[in-house]
């Protein structure tokens, strides 16, 4: 039974979403993942994904590279999904079989990309090295020089694309992208380039403010609408926002003050929250505003669930400041200091204590596929770990959806 999936990125090398890998977890009554039954877990996925959730709701129609086992591939199910969106991950125990590659040549003729998890050189996979579009080569798992050869033997009068697993820093992604690896899944992103102690960039200092503006409980609308009137990009950000399809609206929305009567001040503490942060972002990708959105939809989903509705605007925001150290390249510290939120949430995000902490260790750890770190925090935050795992679900949906309306 299926019972917890995530969706890890996979950047090309201008740190742009290439696609996302499907990770998934067997629910208490099967076989975890990777052990007796990995067909069973694989099936209960594809129905999940592509069929109950929508596979576009979750990727946002970049690529979806999901794992099979021999059982699978020679059953033809790939063939059930589409080749445009689909890359059939072989697992590292799928032998060259003259069965195995009969069934792989279909799907090359079909369309799909054929992608080698796990890979170790070894030469009895000459054959389904020849007809795999890419190479997946785990940077954690692997020595520096055992990557080396590896690249030697799979460049060896042809051209791959090398995906390099695990990357979790900067100097990771350089590093795999130095030796030639194209695509690079993992946490990197997430990670920050702290250069200095304190947010020094005065455009960045006053955008801070004006999310410190916009907290304060005694604000007027009125107020509100003349601060971000003097914000032409932000301006422009939040009508589109609210006259996207996405709030179904049945006329337009004719200026800022409107724009804000129609959101309400929770909403528009969100929105603004999410815009600035973005504009901070500069070179940073674009996944990482995604990801910060998607916590923060995740956490206002927690708290509506645990009858704590007065609280969305503050779980929210801990959510999205969660990965405001990466987004700003500041300590966590710093920038709160600028914003002087309120303490219920500078507090978590600083200490790393309470509930709210414990969400975002949470997520945090769903991200990751973590799977059992994930059960053991969302248990000191009292909530079920499937609930959370829905949750984050639809709050991936949620700001794929969101995101996708505010670009048109």
């Amino acid at each position: 039974m299926f019972d917890c999936v995530a969706s890890q990125p996979i950047f090309n090398v201008k740190k742009e979403i290439f696609g996302y890998e499907l990770l998934y977890r067997a629910g208490p009554d099967s076989p975890a993942y990777d052990a007796i039954d990995g067909t069973t877990a694989t099936k209960d996925v594809l129905v999940t994904a592509f069929s109950d959730i929508g596979i576009q709701a979750i990727t946002g129609g970049k690529k979806a590279f999901v794992n099979f086992t021999p059982e699978l591939v020679l059953d033809e199910v790939p063939h059930m999904l589409s080749s445009d969106i689909l890359v059939v991950e072989l697992l590292e125990d799928v032998r060259p079989t003259p069965q195995i590659l009969e069934a792989c040549k279909r799907l090359k003729r079909r369309g799909y990309l054929l992608a080698l998890d796990d890979f170790s050189y070894d030469p009895s996979m000459e054959p389904l090295i020849n007809l795999a579009d890419i190479i997946k080569i785990d940077f954690f798992k692997s020595s520096l020089d055992e990557i080396k050869r590896v690249v030697v033997k799979i460049n060896h009068n042809r051209r791959k694309i090398l995906l390099a697993e695990k990357i979790e820093t900067y100097e990771d992604f350089d590093l795999a992208h130095s030796l030639g690896f194209n695509l690079f899944q993992g946490f990197f992103f997430c990670r920050p380039v702290i250069q200095t102690g304190k947010c020094s960039d005065t455009m960045q200092v006053s955008k801070l403010q004006l999310l410190r503006y916009i907290s304060d409980p005694e604000v007027s609308f009125y107020a509100m609408a003349n601060v971000i009137k003097r914000d032409l990009v932000l301006s422009y950000r939040l009508l589109k926002i609210v006259n996207s399809a996405y709030y179904g609206l049945q006329y337009t929305v004719t200026g800022i003050l409107h724009a804000l009567l129609i959101l309400g001040l929770n909403e528009v503490k969100k929105w603004i929250s999410l815009i600035v942060l973005n504009q901070m972002k500069t070179n940073k990708p674009h996944e990482l505003i995604r990801a910060a959105l998607v916590r923060g939809l995740f956490m206002e989903k927690i708290a509506t669930f645990q009858k704590r509705r007065k609280q969305r605007d503050e779980y929210f925001l801990v959510g999205l400041f969660s990965l405001a150290e990466a987004i700003m390249d500041s300590p966590m510290d710093a920038i709160l200091q600028e914003t002087h939120l309120s303490e219920e949430i500078t507090e978590p995000l600083i200490t790393g204590k309470g509930i709210k902490a414990e969400l975002v260790r949470t997520i945090h750890h769903i991200e990751r596929a973590q799977w059992d770190e994930a059960e053991a925090s969302a248990k000191r935050a009292n909530i079920p770990l499937t609930r959370a795992t829905q949750f984050y679900i639809e709050a991936m949906t949620d700001a794929n959806k969101l995101l996708t309306e505010a670009k048109r």
